[in-house]
């Protein structure tokens, strides 16, 4: 709890001095990289240091174009994103290998505009560092890695997901994870699975990389539009405080909605 107050009162202050950054805003690999490795704080550079780590040896053992980097416009996706584009450059360095990882989104009609705008802007500007490839308009996630796996083969795919311990269906995933029996084959990637929730905010932050906008109005979890709703642990005097203002992180998913629960079949 102490550690989470100092992570917030940081926070804040940041919050009053910096503006808001554009998806646009996201910088040279290079310079961010030696920011990352210039950072002294622990234990966030530690927890830095490791997923650096997780995705060279990913880039190092897949190759960097059969590395794909899921994003959808989430908070946890910007990290593994930007953690990417620092990997591949130290990648690049120690082996002369300049090929781009890959990076995909699902463009969903019932997503918020503001994501789907926000997620298109970053992969724009991360056209140098990232091939970007858009899976077909509400094409689902499902059936999106089946194309991509079936097309790939007989080449074995890596896909860098988000995923953090307590996450929903996180189970006891390691760092390499293969993927569930009922879906195409390929190997998950999970660089932050020991990252907080703060310690995601405290990324962002320090680092100064841009975030969707509905973060500074109340959400702290980014689902579908209809099962998206501001969390009501941020509300304060009819407003409500950005996500990063979220004093228990265990109420992450409280703006969640759930999904009514089908009713069992009555056996006669």
């Amino acid at each position: 709890m102490i550690r989470a107050i100092l992570i917030m009162s940081s926070l804040a202050g940041a919050m009053v001095s910096t503006p808001r950054l554009r998806a646009q805003d996201v910088g040279d690999a290079a310079a961010l990289h030696a920011r990352f490795v210039d950072y002294s704080d622990e234990p966030l550079r530690h927890k830095i240091d490791n997923s650096i780590k997780i995705l060279e040896d990913a880039l190092r053992v897949f190759g960097p174009d059969a590395v794909y980097a899921s994003f959808n416009g989430g908070k946890d996706a910007c990290v593994i994103l930007h953690l990417l584009r620092a990997a591949r450059h130290a990648h690049a360095v120690k082996s002369s290998n300049r090929e781009k990882p890959k990076c995909i989104y699902f463009d969903a009609s019932d997503d918020f505009g503001e994501v789907r705008t926000f997620v298109r802007d970053t992969c724009e500007a991360l056209a140098d560092e990232l091939a970007v490839e858009p899976v077909a308009p509400d094409v689902g996630y499902v059936d999106g890695l089946k194309k991509l796996v079936s097309d790939a083969k007989p080449r074995a795919l890596a896909f860098v997901l988000g995923t953090r311990q307590g996450d929903p269906n996180c189970g006891d995933q390691k760092p390499f994870e293969p993927s569930s029996e009922w879906m195409p084959a390929f190997m998950r990637v999970n660089p932050i699975l020991d990252w907080s929730y703060g310690d995601v905010w405290s990324f962002l932050r320090t680092f100064d990389l841009p975030y969707c906008s509905l973060y500074d109005e109340g959400y702290t979890s980014l689902g579908s539009v209809s099962s998206t709703k501001r969390n009501p642990a941020l509300l304060s005097n009819e407003e409500y405080k950005p996500a990063f203002m979220l004093e228990d992180w265990s109420l992450e998913r409280a703006g969640r909605v759930e999904k009514p629960k089908k009713k069992a079949a009555v056996v006669p």
